[in-house]
């Protein structure tokens, strides 16, 4: 540490003047060298606070602001789709005259034999290098 350290505006820490940021909270410290002081011949012991630097902190903090605000607006939209399926279900009853019960009819035979295949196919192409 150089005899012209200052401490931190934000944390705290010492720094050299030559120091563009913070190398304990990474604050920006290019701005602040104009308007720094003389330093002062006898220094007072400067303990670090406890906690994470200041971009973890932001970061932190965005990333849970930015999780809330998905969770809000997923359950936003699924509330909405649902109180929308729900009208729209209302409102095809309420218009449709009410249905006599038709007579069972006899399956056909055709019908009775068919059958559904699903098929899934995944090709993997593997190019080896040999030297």
């Amino acid at each position: 540490m150089h005899v012209d350290a200052q401490p931190c505006p934000d944390c705290g820490t010492l720094f050299d003047l030559p120091d563009n940021y913070c190398r304990h909270c990474g604050m920006y410290l290019a701005a602040l060298k104009a308007t720094l002081p003389a330093p002062a011949p006898e220094r007072a012991v400067v303990t670090s606070r406890p906690g994470m630097p200041a971009p973890v902190k932001k970061a932190a903090t965005a990333l849970a602001i930015g999780t809330a605000l998905q969770v809000g607006v997923t359950l936003a939209g699924k509330y909405l789709a649902s109180q929308a399926a729900r009208g729209a279900s209302q409102a095809v009853q309420g218009s449709q005259p009410a249905r006599r019960a038709e007579p069972r009819r006899q399956p056909d035979p055709e019908i009775e034999r068919a059958a559904a295949v699903s098929e899934t196919v995944i090709i993997r192409r593997e190019w080896i290098r040999r030297d």
